[in-house]
């Protein structure tokens, strides 16, 4: 990097920031600075979408719908998935709608989410709620097939009910922010890298691939968009 050039921070809620070189990556051109703020948070959505380990024509329920769950959406049509998106919200549907969602559904519509899966289940859950509650956790077991995957990006009741991760053998995993590098201060603070071979996609990189997507028109971040106010008025 060099002065000058426009550049999204993963750093603190400040006016002036000090951020190590592994949590900046450089805006395309064609890509403002307000579509920009949004990196390090689509980061974070990316990371979960990353540990779900998906593929093409996979089958995707994103549970929770706030900011990284409509992020989700639209990063997981850009990867070629079909998504069901479900929140207690209805306001929230069809801006899902908008970000891509194949399909939606107030609250843990378990029916739509298997006729949605040819009534196999679904391949992934993305689970992007922020609830103590345990529900989200049991409706993705529910909404699974054999062998379905559950990454956990939000927050959520973890009491994990045995009988279907047994019989299915479900996979569970919880997702770290914006992905390896994260909290090691090797990383974030001396700017040690990690080699590419042994860490494809680190903080840093899905950062820059988080604006690359922006820049290719697939994550419509401007959506999101709700309320501007004057920096007098933070």
């Amino acid at each position: 990097f060099k002065p000058g050039d426009r550049v999204a921070a993963a750093g603190p809620h400040a006016g002036v920031v000090l951020v190590g070189k592994n949590l900046c990556a450089r805006i395309p051109d064609g890509v403002s600075f307000e579509q920009a703020a949004y990196t390090s948070v689509a980061s974070i959505g990316l990371e979960g979408v990353r540990l779900a380990h998906l593929q093409l024509g996979e089958r995707v329920l994103v549970i929770g719908l706030g900011l990284i769950g409509q992020i989700c959406v639209a990063l997981l049509k850009a990867q070629g998935c079909r998504v069901f998106g479900t929140d207690v919200d209805p306001g929230k549907l069809e801006l899902a709608r908008s970000m891509g969602a194949d399909e939606v559904g107030l609250g843990a519509p378990i029916d739509a989410v298997r006729a949605f899966s040819d009534s196999f289940g679904v391949d992934a859950v993305v689970i992007t709620a922020a609830t103590q509650s345990n529900q989200p956790i049991e409706f993705a077991a529910d909404a699974c097939r054999s062998k379905g995957r559950i990454v956990l990006v939000g927050v959520a009741g973890l009491n994990l009910p045995r009988p279907p991760f047994f019989q299915k053998e479900l996979e569970f995993t919880v997702s770290s922010s914006l992905g390896p590098g994260r909290s090691d201060p090797s990383y974030e603070e001396k700017g040690i890298d990690y080699p590419i071979g042994h860490a494809r996609w680190t903080a840093q990189r899905n950062m820059q691939a988080v604006l690359d997507t922006i820049a290719a028109g697939k994550l419509p971040v401007e959506k999101l968009t709700t309320h501007r106010f004057p920096i007098e008025d933070a």
